[in-house]
C-alpha cells in the first residue's frame, strides 16, 4: 500500500493535533515520518494500548517503526499498519474509531526527542494470555518481555544445521 492511500483520515483540526516539536526532532531518535505518518502511528499507539502507560503506547510506536525498516515488512507506516492481520485493531476498525490522545503524542516525544527505545527491536506484540495459554506468537517466535498487558517479540532465530 502506498502512503498516499488512505489508512485513517488525518483531521485538519483536533486538539491532539501535532506541533512542529513533533515533526522535527532536536535530539534522541529521528523516525523519519512526516506529520502524517506521525498522526498514523499515535493512533496506532491509542488503539492498541489505550489503557497502557506513555512507554507501552511508545513500544507500539516502536514497533511500527521497527517492522518499516526490517526488510520483512512493508516499509510505510500505512503499509505495516494495515497489513492483512497486522494489527487486529486496524481490522476490527477501532483504529478508526479513536483519535491520539497527549499521552499517544509525549510517547512520540519520548521516543523521538529523548531517544527512548527499550523495544529491543520487537517485531511483534500481543495482549499477554492468561494462564500461559499458547498462542501463535508463543509458538512460533522468542518472547523479548513483557511491559504492561502486552508481550513482545521477534522472530526466532535460525538454527545452523
Amino acid at each position: 500500500m502506498e502512503e498516499t492511500e488512505a489508512v485513517g483520515e488525518m483531521p485538519t483540526i483536533a486538539p491532539e493535533a501535532p506541533t512542529e516539536a513533533h515533526s522535527e526532532a532536536q535530539e534522541g531518535k529521528d523516525l523519519g515520518w512526516t506529520a502524517a505518518e506521525e498522526y498514523k502511528a499515535a493512533r496506532m499507539a491509542m488503539a492498541e494500548a489505550e489503557g497502557e502507560d506513555t512507554e507501552g503506547k511508545a513500544l507500539v510506536i516502536l514497533v511500527i517503526y521497527n517492522r518499516q525498516h526490517s526488510g520483512k515488512f512493508p516499509d510505510t507506516v500505512g503499509g505495516v499498519i494495515s497489513q492483512e492481520n497486522a494489527f487486529t485493531s486496524y481490522h476490527n476498525g477501532r483504529y478508526d474509531r479513536v483519535k491520539p490522545d497527549a499521552d499517544c503524542w509525549a510517547a512520540l516525544d519520548l521516543i523521538q526527542i529523548q531517544g527512548w527505545d527499550e523495544s529491543q527491536g520487537a517485531l511483534y506484540f500481543e495482549r499477554t494470555p492468561e494462564d500461559e495459554e499458547s498462542t501463535w506468537h508463543s509458538r512460533n517466535l522468542e518472547r523479548l518481555f513483557i511491559h504492561g498487558n502486552h508481550t513482545f517479540y521477534t522472530e526466532k532465530e535460525a538454527k545452523a544445521n
